[in-house]
């Protein structure tokens, strides 16, 4: 038998991805989305693909041509799937994503819209003769210059851009055809509209009020199919997602949370009926949704909550794993329905016979398929099957130790492929985001090529992490780089006197976005780290207040306050007043069209750095926004690789 290849920085393009599972009514099919990366065209080619749930039946190719098909959506009767894909177009015309529908015995797509901007969310009818959908509409009173005008305070976002002239809308359009009706009109933006069962109303979630910028929660409305004003129907301010109108019932499930606990209170299952809107899940104390970070993926829509006669379907972390639970409507015992050791749920889709079709995680394996009937699961696909016999993927090794403040902190290390424990190995420590982002059991190609080039790979889930209980992520806000950071710390020394073959005096360190500014924070607070690369970072919570497109907001909630009202506090969590400190060599980079963290974020540190002759080099690519680990062009996440191993193998070797 040959001998298996380490996982190389180009494996990116031979690893499959699946996502948005979507079972049919009769169970019988499911459809799903499957991704590439061309990286000789450097895009990603998505088509819908179909499984019969049978015994011993392929997955199978159902669209082809667009390369850009997503969010198969099945019509009540099954019959037909409404999707969302790119018209092709020449060249110089902007590329924007319609509605299609293809009949599922056989026949060509049809396109449904024509719209100016992307459309978004579809929804069929109860009754199967009508879609709704979201839109953005552009103001026509300003023109068609090239100036922004810009008179609202959100107007840009990360991966979206500038959209300073339009707000998002409701649309309906019946399948015979015709032109869509717009249903709601405003200055104000919707989200996640759902039919109610009697296909007279859309419940969706906004805030119409004046300040809603500067507060950036919302309310549940529902407006007439036919249009109308939206009437406010819960009265609190609330994170609001997965709206779910129960097809049976006059019941709207949500997830959401009403920031008792601040900016890190656990999100719950909310049942709002007769005027009340009531959380559901408040014993099981956890987060709900699979939080684990990991870069080979394709976001699936959120399937949190979803309905199956009397119950509530969805996921949640919980020390590294995330598991699918249900509840009943009226409350109760919060039960696990499928979850396992090193196994992690992705997304899932259920249908009114409780068949439910799931996506499943795996250290060391790509995301698959699953099927889940009366009990008894079953894989469905093996699309990565050939990769993985030949390839060297390695596992990681789970450990655990008491923090300085007496709560247990939970971490995995990964060797190098070949291990010998009578050598010597240096180790990096992988920082995640979020904050409340999570490590745990799920693929990351990007741990893997580390390990590959002879480094082992630590991370761990520091204090505020998400996926455990509500204390553990939110005591973070307000206290920045205290026990988090010790956190870290105390990791690096629990787990090198723990193993003698790491080399102590060739650690590497790195992150992005929280775990970009917690790199910032250990450099200009330890020179133990022998190099660093601070990846979409945060330097300056005062500049970042101004310049990021939940700046606001985040800075508010997550350091206290406006920086006039504590400018101290403000800067005495930015790493880059301490920049003076640094003697690590340091690699930054940073995305041009990052709105989340921006580049002048990297800008600060590099030329402080340089000013001060520490080692640095500062990378910086265009056209990518803060997701270029995770969806950036595949040639740049291949070059992004390239230059953080060329820079930790001259420092760690």
């Amino acid at each position: 038998m040959p001998e298996k290849k380490k996982v190389e920085i180009r494996d990116l393009e031979k690893i499959k991805m699946i996502s948005a599972p979507k079972i049919s009514p009769d169970g019988s099919k499911i459809a799903f989305v499957h991704t590439l990366m061309d990286f000789d065209e450097d895009k990603y080619v998505n088509d819908l693909w179909m499984v019969k749930t049978d015994e011993g039946e392929k997955p199978y190719q159902f669209t082809r041509g667009r390369e850009k098909d997503k969010n198969p959506k099945w019509s009540p009767d099954g019959s037909h799937i409404l999707f969302t894909s790119s018209p092709k177009i020449k060249e110089g015309e902007k590329k924007k994503t319609q509605l299609y529908i293809i009949p599922v015995d056989g026949g060509e797509a049809r396109q449904l819209t024509e719209m100016e901007e992307n459309v978004e969310s579809p929804e069929w009818s109860p009754d199967g003769k009508q879609i709704l959908f979201v839109c953005g509409v552009k103001r026509t009173d300003r023109g068609e210059s090239d100036v922004k005008v810009i008179d609202r305070l959100s107007y840009k976002f990360n991966g979206r851009g500038f959209f300073e002239n339009i707000r998002k809308h409701i649309f309906t359009l019946k399948i015979r055809g015709g032109k869509p009706k717009q249903i709601t009109k405003g200055e104000f933006d919707v989200s996640d509209p759902k039919w109610m069962k009697d296909g007279k109303e859309i419940v969706f979630s906004s805030n119409l009020e004046p300040d809603a910028d500067i507060i950036r929660r919302n309310y549940l409305y529902k407006v007439t199919a036919t249009g109308g004003e939206p009437e406010k129907i819960t009265e609190t301010l609330m994170s609001i997602s997965g709206i779910a109108p129960n097809p049976n019932g006059d019941e709207i499930a949500f997830i959401g949370h009403d920031y008792r606990n601040g900016s890190g209170t656990n999100t719950e299952v909310w049942i709002y009926k007769k005027g009340e809107a009531k959380p559901i899940t408040l014993k099981l104390d956890q987060d709900l949704g699979t939080k684990l970070s990991w870069d080979i993926k394709i976001s699936s829509p959120t399937a949190n909550p979803s309905w199956s006669n009397d119950y509530l379907y969805f996921t949640s972390t919980y020390e590294g794993i995330a598991c699918l639970y249900r509840i009943h409507k009226e409350g109760g015992e919060v039960e696990k329905i499928i979850g396992e050791i090193n196994h992690s749920v992705e997304t899932f889709d259920i249908n009114s016979d409780n068949k439910i079709a799931y996506t499943s995680l795996h250290t060391t394996e790509p995301i698959e398929l699953w099927i889940m009937e009366k009990g008894n699961r079953k894989q469905l696909t093996d699309m990565n099957k050939d990769y993985k016999n030949k390839t060297l993927i390695m596992p990681h090794e789970q450990f655990t130790f008491q923090s300085n403040a007496g709560h247990v902190v939970e971490g995995w290390i990964m060797k190098p492929p070949n291990f010998d424990e009578s050598k010597k190995y240096p180790l990096i420590l992988h920082i995640h985001g979020g904050p409340r982002g999570a490590y745990g059991n799920s693929f990351f190609h990007e741990f893997q090529v580390l390990a590959s080039n002879g480094w082992a790979v630590m991370y761990i889930n520091p204090w505020g992490s998400g996926g455990y209980y509500e204390e553990y992520q939110a005591s973070l806000p307000g206290h920045y780089f205290e026990q988090d950071y010790d956190d870290l710390m105390k990791a690096v020394d629990f787990i090198t006197n723990k193993n003698k073959w790491i080399d102590i005096n060739k650690l590497g360190v790195t992150g992005g976005s929280y775990g970009g500014v917690m790199t910032n924070w250990i450099i200009t607070h330890t020179d133990r780290f022998a190099a660093a690369s601070t990846l979409r970072s945060i330097t300056n919570w005062v500049s970042f207040f101004g310049c990021s497109d939940i700046g606001w907001t985040f800075g508010k909630t997550e350091i206290g306050g406006y920086f006039w009202e504590n400018e101290e506090e403000f800067m005495a969590k930015s790493p880059i007043r301490y920049v003076k400190n640094v003697k690590t060599p340091t690699q930054i980079i940073h995305s041009e069209e990052d709105y989340r963290c921006p580049m002048e974020q990297g800008e600060q540190l590099f030329t402080a750095l340089k000013i001060l002759g520490v080692e640095t080099e500062f990378i910086r690519f265009p056209g990518e926004s803060h997701e270029l680990s995770r969806s950036g062009k595949p040639k740049h996440r291949e070059e992004r690789l390239q230059h953080m191993t060329r820079w930790f193998k001259k420092y760690l070797g």
